[in-house]
């Protein structure tokens, strides 16, 4: 009876552990981002995505934000924050601004896969943020190449300017 009832209470140990495993796999934006500093609601402009699935937006002529960057830069941090203050500021608190994990990609063999599925000019290795718009198959903005045109116009003193480009966002891409 001792052995069963070992047996037993070994099996319900065990399933308890793996149950608060599982529930605790998944990335949260919102958590990883809020624990780093950035002042957003659980319910908030950003949704996770894939490589592929930019890959594919872009292909199908999406319009549409991406972000990529990581919670560890503390301009990533401040990036996410004035983006979702801005949505909201600028009357647009339902657009949507996809995130890329960087931490996903952390060699340059990761990052040029990143740089050839969506033109992205230099992927970041710190996590530094860089903000791309697509529009009609092409990239319209990439905050990682200064010397794109209608990048330039959001640039001032070699500065990405984050409000500025969130009203073209908020205001004109996304409306």
């Amino acid at each position: 009876m001792k052995k069963f009832l070992k047996a037993i209470s070994m099996i319900t140990a065990m399933f308890v552990l793996l149950l608060s495993m599982a529930s605790c796999s998944g990335y949260s934006f919102y958590k990883d981002f809020k624990e780093a500093g950035a002042s957003i609601e659980e319910e908030n402009i950003f949704i996770e995505i894939s490589l592929e699935d930019a890959k594919t937006k872009k292909a199908a002529g999406e319009t549409f934000v991406l972000l990529y960057g990581n919670s560890s830069n503390s301009e990533c941090v401040t990036v996410v924050t004035t983006l979702q203050v801005q949505a909201e500021y600028l009357g647009n608190p339902t657009a949507k601004v996809y995130f890329l994990n960087s931490k996903d990609y952390k060699t340059s063999s990761d990052r040029k896969t990143v740089r050839e599925a969506i033109n992205m000019h230099d992927p970041s290795s710190d996590g530094a943020p860089i903000v791309m718009t697509f529009r009609a198959t092409a990239v319209d903005v990439d905050t990682s190449n200064k010397d794109k045109v209608k990048t330039k116009q959001f640039i001032k003193d070699g500065v990405v300017q984050y409000a500025s480009l969130s009203s073209y966002i908020f205001k004109d891409l996304l409306k």
